[in-house]
């Protein structure tokens, strides 16, 4: 799977650094010990965080952003709230990063 810096994890996020570090802090993710740098690896944030099955994990693009309720909406053309209520449904794949910092993804691997 490999590694990845904490400046990808809050892009894919949308989130800034500090918001990144605590979320990776909260779910007792560490920097591996190898690299000079901090970096973390990439399953563990998956699975921890994102939640994502592992039998999926490989299939995860790594350079794919996760969208905020208001921007997937705008996208689709519905409210946040029809957003945040498939999250709760199951019916998109909703990651929360922290209590207040919510994302959802569109890959195709979220479906039901």
């Amino acid at each position: 799977m490999g590694y990845t810096t904490l400046s990808e994890i809050a892009r894919r996020w949308q989130v800034d650094r500090a918001t990144a570090r605590a979320a990776l802090k909260h779910a007792d993710i560490r920097p591996c010990d190898l690299f000079a740098s901090p970096r973390y690896r990439w399953d563990e944030v998956l699975r921890k965080i994102e939640a994502w099955p592992r039998q999926t994990l490989d299939q995860i693009d790594r350079d794919g952003r996760l969208e905020t309720a208001e921007a997937l909406a705008d996208h689709l053309g519905v409210t946040p709230q029809t957003i945040r209520n498939y999250g709760r449904d199951g019916r998109l794949h909703r990651i929360e990063i922290t209590p207040r910092s919510i994302r959802y993804s569109t890959s195709p691997l979220s479906k039901n």
